[in-house]
């Protein structure tokens, strides 16, 4: 029963690894999402520091996101007024999903919380920086389908994927040596 076992865990770390290493195939990430990653939308700062800035959207779902330190979904990290002045409802997208944005010095944002625009217009948002974070920014991005929030899953969990292919194959190696003890 033993060996039946390690057999089968092997077979699934195996098998696991074999698809993180297909994740890093150009082909494959194309076909989970043609988008590699969310396009920044513009942002107008009120000052120099970007926790106070105004962006026009349209109608529609978007998704704030913010540098580091930030580290984990949290709606309350910044207020959103819409074009007539009033509050907007501000939610968590429920996951934690990154990116890595490559077009600049290799980036990590966060995808902190999701608003919906209910109409097009300036939106204001305020958002606050963390006590340690020089240099921490927010960008703001249509909210991510599900297929460009998978392809991001996957390449921040791509290394674990990975390494799962050679433990199976020591596992399966191991498995396939063991010799039962006389009785």
């Amino acid at each position: 029963m033993g060996r039946r076992l390690a057999l089968a865990v092997a077979g699934v770390l195996v098998l696991v690894g074999c698809l993180g290493l297909l994740t890093a195939v150009p082909a494959v990430q194309r076909a989970v999402s043609p988008a590699a990653e969310p396009t920044p939308l513009p942002l107008h700062p009120a000052a120099s520091r970007y926790d106070d800035f105004t962006v026009d959207l349209d109608a529609g779902r978007y998704a704030v996101w913010a540098t580091r330190p930030t580290s984990a979904p949290d709606g309350d990290r910044c207020r959103v007024t819409g074009p007539d002045g009033r509050p907007m409802p501000v939610g968590e997208p429920g996951h934690l999903v990154e990116w890595t944005e490559v077009a600049t010095d290799d980036t990590v944002w966060t995808w902190t919380s999701t608003v919906t625009a209910p109409a097009a217009g300036s939106y204001r948002l305020t958002c606050r920086l963390d006590v340690d974070a020089t240099g921490q920014q927010y960008a703001v991005t249509r909210e991510p389908d599900r297929r460009l929030a998978l392809r991001l899953r996957l390449a921040r969990w791509r290394g674990l994927l990975v390494a799962a292919l050679p433990a199976g194959l020591v596992l399966l190696g191991m498995t396939l040596t063991w010799r039962r003890r006389p009785d």
